[in-house]
């Protein structure tokens, strides 16, 4: 199979969680794996939250990717809404395929069509072969960004 193969779609509440999340594992594999229950209550709250939306890769019936998208109100730039970009991930054997360009421009369709100003997200500062993709689709590095991790007692 090829990455013409693949097919875009949202992902709607009867899609398997666990799948989805074998791809989305592979961005922090030294995690601890959720448990059957811990993952659905996070696929429901996924699908219950205004303005989300998780893209997925599809080849046949098994992901090969994501993207998850989140369209914010706004009152700034004339109240237009923007969208933040988070988990894009591509299984393995399934990169430089188009699989992630596929991703990316269905995002930013879902985001002109919501009439977003923008669309932002942030990469791993060492994962330099993110960054030559995410210019090569459009994006500017534009921005310092911050995070905390929060942890949890």
């Amino acid at each position: 199979m090829s990455g013409r193969d693949v097919v875009v779609r949202a992902a709607v509440a009867a899609d398997d969680p666990e799948q989805v999340f074998d791809v989305l594992w592979q961005l922090a594999p030294d995690d601890a794996r959720p448990d059957a229950s811990q993952l659905a209550t996070a696929w429901r709250g996924l699908h219950a939250q205004a303005g989300r939306r998780l893209l997925l890769a599809v080849a046949g019936d098994t992901v090969v990717g994501t993207l998850d998208t989140l369209v914010a109100p706004n009152l700034t730039h004339g109240a237009r809404p923007y969208m933040v970009v988070e988990n894009v991930v591509v299984a393995p054997d399934w990169r430089r395929r188009g699989v992630a360009r596929a991703l990316v421009m269905a995002a930013l369709d879902d985001a002109t069509a919501a009439g977003c100003y923008k669309v932002q997200l942030v990469s791993n500062a060492a994962r330099t072969d993110a960054h030559r993709f995410y210019a090569s689709v459009g994006f500017a590095q534009s921005a310092v960004g911050y995070r905390r991790y929060l942890t949890t007692t």
